[in-house]
């Protein structure tokens, strides 16, 4: 192969590629979808985040299954491992506890700092759809979302 040559076959390829990519975007071309994978999943997020300096427990019922987490603040540093769901921290705060695998009509859900209940309540999630791999393309997964305002009570006050 000659010096000469070697920039006409790069030509030729590029090319090649470049009409293999423009007939896939043309309507009637193969799409071509990336392979990153979802599932569905229940987000609670706290607004505002939870602040104060306690230990968190949160029971969530989902559809009659109930799942439990915990998390303290100020945070130990390191990520707790937990089953059955993850808790999102922000900067010295907790934003948000998200359940996988699940699709739910209703949530129940308790919040308990320290022994004092701070929520108890039920609620219906809105939900989302998300396609990480582009609109035409599967999967397809639910995102149930539900934003919980927490009012904590003043210091030394039980609920």
């Amino acid at each position: 192969m000659s010096l000469t040559s070697t920039p006409r076959r790069f030509g030729r390829a590029t090319a090649a590629i470049l009409f293999i990519g423009l007939a896939s975007c043309r309507t009637g071309g193969t799409k071509a979808c990336t392979e990153a994978a979802c599932g569905d999943h229940l987000e609670i997020q706290f607004e505002p985040e939870l602040v104060a300096t306690g230990r968190y427990h949160f029971r969530i019922d989902v559809d009659g299954v109930t799942r439990r987490c915990s998390a303290s603040l100020p945070s130990s540093g390191h990520q707790e491992i937990m089953d059955e769901c993850s808790i999102r921290q922000g900067n010295g705060s907790l934003a948000a506890v998200t359940v996988y695998g699940v699709r739910p009509k209703v949530v129940a859900l308790r919040v308990v700092r320290d022994q004092a209940v701070l929520m108890d309540t039920r609620v219906a999630p809105f939900y989302d759809v998300e396609r990480p791999n582009g609109p035409d393309c599967p999967p397809e997964c639910s995102v149930a979302r539900v934003t919980v305002e927490i009012k904590e009570p003043a210091p030394g006050v039980q609920r």
